[in-house]
């Protein structure tokens, strides 16, 4: 039975009308989610490849608050932007600390709170990738059910109709049919683009992740060695403590 797409809409009842509306709905939000989701990542993996480029060529880690504000605009330079506060903290506490004794001991400490730190950064960074992932999870879950309800009306509607008339004809089945068609094919037709992208986007934040995980122990390791080049590059002798050392530097 060969019958326009519109001539199927309009053949079908009421209930089935109702469902292809809320099927459109769907589709309309799951593909407003699509696109915001691929101009939001592509923009974040970009702008993290520029830092990164950017990253490589500073000297010391204080130089990241001295970047434009263009420049910090990604996930990746917010973080190092986290690592460079912790760098001028460090710095700082040990110029108040004039009394320790053990500094190994008070600069592990020092290191674990900046990783504590920058894994708090790091969470807090990507909460946001996932922002509207889960609805269309919903979507291409409640969309194929939506189908099949109509489709079980359908046929229901048929079967009616095929009771009242006592004919199996043509004209009689065709509104029963067209809705249960129609709706199987609206639902199918919003389910899998929005299951497609659901598992490509969550594809790409994953990837952005582990590249800012990747980069959360680069910043890590940066950040301990140059605060040991730091503090204990003064000349007169390597046991000079931190706190009595001239070179800390900007």
């Amino acid at each position: 039975m060969n019958i326009p797409l519109m001539d199927m809409i309009t053949r079908s009842g009421m209930m089935g009308r109702v469902i292809i509306l809320l099927l459109l709905i769907f589709s309309l939000v799951s593909w407003a989610i699509i696109f915001n989701r691929l101009v939001v990542l592509g923009r974040l993996s970009s702008g993290n490849r520029l830092f990164r480029k950017k990253f490589a060529g500073l000297r010391r880690l204080s130089e990241i608050e001295n970047l434009s504000l263009s420049d910090l605009n990604s996930p990746m330079a917010q973080l190092g932007r986290s690592g460079a506060i912790e760098y001028r903290r460090i710095l700082e506490d040990a110029r108040s600390h004039t009394a320790v004794k053990d500094w190994s001991f008070f600069l592990q400490n020092q290191f674990t709170m900046a990783r504590d730190y920058l894994e708090s950064s790091f969470n807090s960074i990507v909460a946001p990738f996932d922002k509207g992932v889960f609805l269309l999870a919903m979507i291409s879950s409640i969309a194929p059910f939506l189908g099949l309800l109509g489709t079980v009306w359908g046929i229901m509607n048929s079967f009616y109709e095929i009771g009242t008339h006592g004919s199996a004809s043509l004209p009689v089945v065709a509104p029963g049919i067209a809705e249960a068609l129609i709706t199987t094919i609206v639902g199918l037709a919003v389910a899998i683009p929005s299951l497609f992208f659901y598992n490509y986007i969550n594809h790409r934040t994953e990837r952005i992740e582990d590249d800012l995980d990747e980069f959360k122990e680069t910043l890590t390791v940066r950040l301990k060695r140059e605060i040991f080049n730091l503090l204990y590059s003064g000349k007169p002798t390597r046991q000079t403590p931190p706190s009595q050392s001239n070179n800390y530097g900007p």
